[in-house]
Formats: C-alpha cells, structure tokens, sequence
C-alpha cells in the first residue's frame, strides 16, 4: 500500500536529521516538492497549506471535497510556506507579506507538465496558500466522456453547431463548465473555422485555436478582449465568463452579428442565467433572441470500481422521488451501488467524477415563457411542462445506473434536506 504523505513527511523528518544543523535546512525545500509531487499523485485538483494557532494543515481537494492529509508544526509552518513562495517568485518580505499575492510555477512529475496557479492570503497565523494544479498534458476529454446521455449529447451537438448565437454553460467553481466547452471547441475546430477564446486562465492549449488570457493589469479584461476579437474575423468565440453588464452586452450583440459565442455563468440553474442577464440590464427581448441554449451541470463523484457493492438501504428515498419526480429510471432503485471504500480509492467509495446536466433550449414556447420577468414560477412552469429535466432528475438516473450514488446526488444538487 502506497505511504500517506504523514509517513512520507516523517520519513523526510527523520533522512533530514529533523531540521537541525546543515543536513536539515533542505527540509522546507523538500517538504513543498513532497506536498506538492504527493498530491498530484493522489488527484488533488488543489492543495490547500493553512495556518493553525499550533502549526498548520496540508489538505488535498480530491473528487470535489476536502480532505486533511497532514499536520505540521510551528517550526516548520513558515519557512514552508517561504519555500513554495520563493519556487513561485511571490514576495516574501514583510510589507508585501501583507497583501494577498498571485503568481505560478510550472513543475514536471512522471513526465507530466503541470501549471500550478498560487494564490497567497494572509491571515492571523500567516500565509494561507491555495494551489490549483493544472496538467497540461492531460488529454481533453472528448463531449461524449462527460457523463451526458445520448439524448443530451445530440440536444447539445445541434446547441453548437448552430451558425450563431449565444450557448452558455452554468454552474458554481469547480463544476466542469470550462471542460464542457472545451469539449464544443475540440469538436468545432476546423481549419475552414476561426475560433478565438479569452479565458482566466487558459487551461488547456488547442492546436489552431487563437487563446488570449485576460491580464487586467495593461487593460485585458473580459470586455476589452472580447471587443478587440470581434475585430479578428471569428467564426466561433469563447468567452470565459461574463461577469458585467458590458461584457454581458457585448456577446449578446456579437450572437446578433453573425457569431458563435460560449461563455460560463455561475448559476443555480439554468433559467438562473437569464435571471443574471437581466439584472445586468439586458432587455428580455435580446436575450431570447440571441440565447442558443443554456447547460447547467454539477459533477457528481463516480462509485469505484473495485469495492462497488448494491446499495439497498437508499432504496425508500429513491422511490419516494422517483414518485415525487413522475421519473422511471429504468432499473429502479435496484440499480443503486455504493462503494465500500479500499485502496484504490483511499476508502471513500468513489474515484473519478462525472457530470449531471440540465438543458435549456430557447424553442419557441420558452421563449414565450422567458419574455415574463418572473422568473420564478416560470422555471416550474417549465419542468412541469416537461421542457427541462433537471439536474436531480439526471443524477437519479445515474444512481439508478450505479455511477453514483443517492447521498452524492443529493449533496451536489442541494436537495438532501427537501
């Protein structure tokens, strides 16, 4: 069985004579390779170093949530902290220790390139770190791995093969709205289509599409890139995120003019983005005539494979849903699987995510429906007339399949204490 990093630190602690004298002042510059080659290995797409009144804690966000995998004294806190700061080229002194920093560094790890994104915040204690790790030679994931059915993947398809109009993808952080575009794009390029993306950050590098990274530092914001791209001749165009009022306004005209626009929302639900376009102050009547479509999705964590049992004590729940959904999801609670926890996924039952997905497609009856500025009933309405299925509607059937299971569905989509 593969040593947790508390072992791996100790066998550093004790190989580095316990930080004192010559051999041990390596210690903070071996521990951050450590923490950081250590938690790639484990699939952490973060990893968090806080400061604690006694020391401070290592955690991995793996699959989603947080997990504590390690606690360090005092003595060894800060010049850890130092030590990542300094690989990062973030500064160190005391004035700017004050000021939350931002900064990267690349590393390679089993012949990997990785991109790590630093984020420094200082607290009571001291610096609190977040890494993002981004693996740039991880291969994109195709649109047909990311956990749609074959109905939502061809509702999809036609979304963006569209020759204009807006197709926004919705969600919180963390959700997979930037590997669901990417997606859309490796599908789309072309060497008979121009494609050209403003992103913060980009995360993935295409062949023969033109990516741009905001840099509001010399003026390079959503909206100012977004302008000067629609001066370049695109076809198809990738905005991060909208954010504003002006950024909102800009890729709705763009949508009007000819072009193919994606761009991500942080949204509840999908109905939530409009909702958010028209507290921007964009007029109903330019939202539905330049909305595509809306996505909105979570990832739910899959079951692992080699500890997957049947799982019978959801059952009642799941039935009551079902009841309460009007849903059939092909096996009925039968299908429900859990996993018992082993090695290979550290004994939490899952490995891996997929994505739970809801579709808003702007036909003629939501458009109608849209044009009401009570957004509320509208979006009942809506699922009641069976023009959207919802997200919990789409991880029931995935725990009916066994891909997840109930207690996961219920805590991405927030419907656990309904």
């Amino acid at each position: 069985m593969a040593k947790t990093l508390k072992e791996l630190y100790d066998d550093l602690r004790l190989v580095k004579g316990q930080q004192r004298g010559p051999a041990g002042e390596d210690l903070p510059l071996a521990l951050s390779q450590l923490v950081l080659t250590h938690g790639v290995e484990q699939r952490a797409s973060d990893i968090h170093i806080e400061p604690t009144a006694l020391g401070a804690r290592v955690r991995y966000r793996i699959d989603g949530l947080l997990h504590e995998v390690l606690q360090i004294p005092q003595d060894v806190r800060d010049p850890l902290i130092r030590a990542i700061k300094v690989r990062a080229n973030m500064a160190t002194d005391t004035v700017s220790r004050s000021k939350p920093q931002d900064s990267r560094m690349d590393i390679e790890w089993s012949g990997r390139k990785l991109d790590l994104r630093m984020s420094s915040f200082p607290t009571i204690y001291g610096d609190v770190l977040a890494i993002r790790v981004l693996d740039r030679s991880a291969p994109l994931r195709p649109l047909e791995q990311l956990g749609m059915s074959p109905e939502q993947l061809a509702q999809f398809q036609r979304l963006i093969t569209r020759p204009n109009g807006l197709v926004l993808v919705t969600g919180p952080a963390n959700s997979g709205k930037t590997t669901t575009l990417y997606g859309a794009l490796n599908k789309l390029r072309s060497p008979h289509v121009k494609i050209v993306t403003l992103e913060d950050p980009v995360e993935y590098q295409l062949d023969g599409i033109g990516q741009a990274q905001i840099n509001p530092a010399v003026g390079v914001t959503f909206a100012s890139g977004l302008r000067a791209i629609l001066r370049q001749d695109a076809n198809i165009i990738l905005v991060g995120e909208i954010r504003d009022t002006e950024t909102a306004d800009i890729a709705i005209r763009a949508a009007l003019t000819g072009h193919l626009v994606f761009s991500t929302m942080h949204t509840r639900h999908s109905l939530g983005a409009t909702t958010r376009l028209i507290d921007m102050g964009i007029e109903p009547h330019l939202i539905v005539a330049s909305l595509n479509g809306i996505v909105a999705q979570r990832l739910v964590r899959v079951v692992c494979a080699p500890c997957k049992a049947p799982d019978a004590i959801g059952a009642k729940t799941f039935e009551r849903l079902c009841t309460q959904l009007s849903l059939r999801p092909g096996s009925g609670a039968a299908g429900l699987s859990k996993g018992t926890g082993c090695a290979a996924c550290n004994n939490t039952g899952y490995y891996g995510r997929v994505g739970i997905f809801e579709f808003l497609v702007l036909t003629e009856q939501v458009k109608r429906l849209l044009l009401d500025r009570d957004n509320s009933p509208v979006y009942k309405a809506m699922v009641n007339a069976g023009l959207l299925q919802t997200m919990l509607v789409d991880g029931l059937r995935k725990a009916a399949q066994g891909v997840t299971t109930l207690d996961e569905v219920l805590r991405v989509t927030g419907e656990g204490d309904e």
